[in-house]
């Protein structure tokens, strides 16, 4: 019964801006309300190059060549968990037996001392056996419930710096109803998935990341935290109390303690949940990279840029150059949330705020004159949370 929960336990935080000092990661620099859905993208990792561990460094994965396949996060405010500290949700999918993957809602929160995963909230779910016993009539359900661990998975604590390490071992058990028809003591049977997740991660490096835009342009740098994490777990099968019979075992073809183990390196910036770069290894020495994924949204345009091509919407600024009090006009706006950020030339965020736009009102003054010394900037607009136009921003 192997897992994909290793991908939903890598909840991403955030780092400081770049100096010469390591990195430190603390809730007040990570992200307060992650709400929406977040693309991340494969790559083809036979173009990754070699990723050290490293501080003060300059890891650059523009050169990669971007996969085929993609998959959507999903984070939300949660309500009525067991667990009151949970309360935000990320959907995901585990693997119950193979081919046969339920959808499972993590429940986790943030708060001063971190980032922590409390459960799983599951809805009803039914899937046919036929694949393992042959009969159309056998099936297995996942019930509707939500899933305490005996202890939090702690995904990243605060403050976190380099050298910071940490470790969690929790117990976990869901509830599943076996339908064998062919087996009257199995025709109708209550069965649980016990589950023990066991992490152990360390902050290896910091410094800074640009990988490749989804323009194929090499974005600009971000100030990134590297995390070397190990996640293992053990699955097995109980009915009725008991660990579940080898005939039972065998026709689902899954295995009584089947193991699961991961070794990832994850680069997290900051304000953003899930890493930048996620890096799965085959072998516990991180030498033989499996699979390399990277979060392209929010990611701030190349360095030293003088021209920046506005996406799909067009948003236009001006006076540009000015003194830092301008105007932004979205002529496309609708009944969306809008909003502005503003970093430097290497992609440091110096400011981000809403926006009052709406279908009704498509104009916005914006007054930074405080805040912006004379230089250059990006000036990026968001539609609910997506990057949708940027400009280059001069200020005299």
């Amino acid at each position: 019964m192997k897992s994909l929960l290793t991908s939903l336990c890598l909840l991403a935080l955030s780092s400081n801006a770049f100096g010469q000092s390591a990195y430190v990661f603390t809730y007040a620099n990570g992200p307060k309300n992650p709400v929406g859905t977040d693309i991340v993208y494969g790559t083809v990792p036979s173009s990754v190059p070699t990723i050290p561990d490293a501080q003060n460094h300059l890891w650059d994965l523009s050169v990669v060549q971007i996969g085929t396949y993609q998959y959507n996060s999903v984070f939300y405010n949660l309500t009525g968990f067991p667990e009151a500290n949970a309360k935000f949700g990320n959907k995901g999918y585990v693997d119950v037996a193979p081919g046969i993957s339920y959808e499972s809602d993590i429940a986790f929160g943030i708060d001063t001392s971190g980032i922590k995963i409390y459960g799983e909230r599951l809805t009803r779910q039914a899937f046919s056996l036929f694949a393992q016993t042959g009969n159309t009539s056998d099936s297995i359900i996942i019930e509707a419930q939500d899933v305490v661990y005996s202890a939090p998975q702690v995904q990243l604590p605060y403050p976190a710096t380099i050298g910071t390490k940490w470790n969690a071992t929790s117990n976990s058990t869901v509830n599943l109803t076996i339908k064998i028809p062919s087996i009257p003591l199995f025709a109708n049977t209550p069965a649980q998935r016990k589950t023990i997740t066991t992490s152990t991660s360390e902050v290896v490096g910091w410094g800074l990341m640009k990988i490749k835009r989804l323009d194929g342009k090499p974005s600009g740098v971000r100030a990134v935290l590297q995390v070397k994490t190990t996640l293992s777990l053990i699955d097995s099968l109980y009915i009725g109390g008991q660990p579940a019979p080898p005939a039972i075992l065998d026709s689902l073809d899954v295995t009584q303690g089947d193991t699961n183990t991961v070794y990832q390196k994850n680069f997290f910036r900051e304000y953003e949940m899930l890493p930048l770069v996620n890096v799965t290894y085959s072998n516990a020495t991180y030498t033989t990279i499996e699979d390399v994924s990277f979060h392209s949204q929010r990611l701030p345009f190349p360095d030293n840029v003088s021209e920046v091509l506005n996406n799909a919407i067009v948003a236009k600024v001006y006076p540009n150059p000015g003194n830092g009090i301008f105007t932004i006009d979205v002529a496309e706006a609708n009944e969306s949330a809008w909003s502005y950020q503003v970093t430097d030339i290497t992609g440091k965020l110096i400011t981000n705020n809403n926006l009052d736009i709406n279908s009704n009102k498509t104009k916005a003054e914006v007054n930074l004159s405080s805040v912006l010394v004379p230089g250059n900037y990006i000036l990026s607009v968001q539609q609910d949370g997506l990057t949708v136009a940027a400009s280059k921003l001069v200020i005299q």
